[in-house]
């Protein structure tokens, strides 16, 4: 989040100035390429070049000393990055840095039960039916990193989380039926936070506009920070925050929400389906 901040600040700044990428990249004696992976936030960035940039837009004071706090916070590690794990996944570690920065996620998709509401079971038992099923010790790691993540849930100022599931999610098996309806009665009991919203989308409802996507929203504290838009899956992962590229998704969300069961019916339905795993 510091670089895409600073890269946006930096952006706005050169255009502002009237600046190309190449006279930048003279300037500080490197590649246009550079210049313009800084701007996107994809690199971390060392605050004398953000000093040389600064100045060569005829910028000082106090405004320098804020660009170079975000350059020292772009370079700080985040937690999961001991976790060896996390760089298996494609995009993982973007996707975790912007939850870990969130102040609210909002996602879709048919199935699996998304992993900020997974009980330790219901992952571990995933893990069996991976493309290339993680070892023990890889099995460890990430349901430490699961955990860790579901802590946002929790204490003062929790994250907001407003997941819709499809009712495939509900209905498909993984580790059979004890898990499953272990699973279903912690989305329940998930489900009475107040900082936590979970809808069903039936079966009976038909096709919809996110057919096929798995997509992640986060929203942000500072109202500076554009939303970002995860659309991904085992495959790979996108992350958009341009409002040209994010809009038709954060529409087609706000129909899938509306066509979803309320929250209170979700509730009820997702207890009918845990009885259903009784036998």
């Amino acid at each position: 989040m510091h670089r895409r901040r600073l890269g946006g600040e930096l952006r706005k700044l050169r255009e502002k100035a009237g600046r190309t990428h190449r006279e930048v990249a003279a300037h500080l004696d490197c590649s246009q390429g550079k210049i313009s992976q800084i701007e996107l936030g994809r690199v971390p960035v060392r605050t004398s070049d953000v000093r040389l940039m600064a100045e060569f837009y005829g910028i000082g004071g106090d405004r320098i000393t804020d660009l170079i706090e975000l350059a020292q916070g772009s370079k700080e590690r985040g937690w999961w990055q001991q976790y060896p794990t996390t760089a298996q996944r494609p995009g993982f570690e973007t996707h975790l840095g912007l939850e870990t920065a969130a102040k609210a996620v909002s996602c879709f998709g048919a199935d699996p039960i998304p992993e900020l509401l997974h009980t330790a079971e219901y992952g571990a038992a995933l893990f069996d039916t991976e493309l290339h099923v993680p070892g023990e010790s890889d099995r460890q790691e990430r349901l430490t990193v699961t955990t860790t993540r579901q802590q946002r849930l929790l204490g003062n100022e929790p994250l907001e989380l407003w997941a819709v599931l499809d009712e495939a999610a509900l209905r498909r098996s993984v580790g059979g039926p004890v898990v499953m309806r272990q699973q279903l009665e912690h989305l329940v009991l998930m489900g009475y936070r107040r900082n936590v919203t979970i809808q069903v989308l039936p079966f009976g409802h038909g096709g919809h506009p996110l057919m096929g996507e798995r997509i992640s929203v986060f929203s942000f504290p500072d109202d500076a920070d554009p939303q970002v838009v995860h659309v991904g899956d085992a495959a790979g992962s996108r992350f958009l925050d341009k409002p040209a590229d994010t809009g038709d998704y954060l529409t087609a969300f706000e129909r899938v929400c509306g066509v979803a069961l309320p929250p209170k019916d979700s509730s009820a339905f997702i207890s009918a389906v845990a009885d259903d795993w009784k036998a």
